[in-house]
C-alpha cells in the first residue's frame, strides 16, 4: 500500500514539473504579430535605414 502511493504522488509530480516546464518555455510571436512586425520593417525601418546609409555615403 505505501509502495502504491509512493508511486502515484511521483506519477502526479512528474506531471507538475511538466506542466511548469511547458509554461516556462519562451513562446514566440504569434502568425499575425509576425505580419505586423514585418509590416513595420519594411515600411518604418526599411526607409530609415536607407536614408541613413544614403547621408553616409554621399
Amino acid at each position: 500500500m505505501q509502495e502504491d502511493l509512493k508511486k502515484e504522488i511521483l506519477l502526479e509530480l512528474k506531471k507538475i514539473n511538466q506542466k511548469l516546464d511547458e509554461l516556462n518555455q519562451p513562446q514566440s510571436l504569434s502568425n499575425p504579430m509576425k505580419i505586423v512586425a514585418l509590416f513595420i520593417g519594411f515600411t518604418v525601418i526599411g526607409p530609415f535605414i536607407a536614408m541613413l546609409l544614403s547621408k553616409l555615403f554621399e
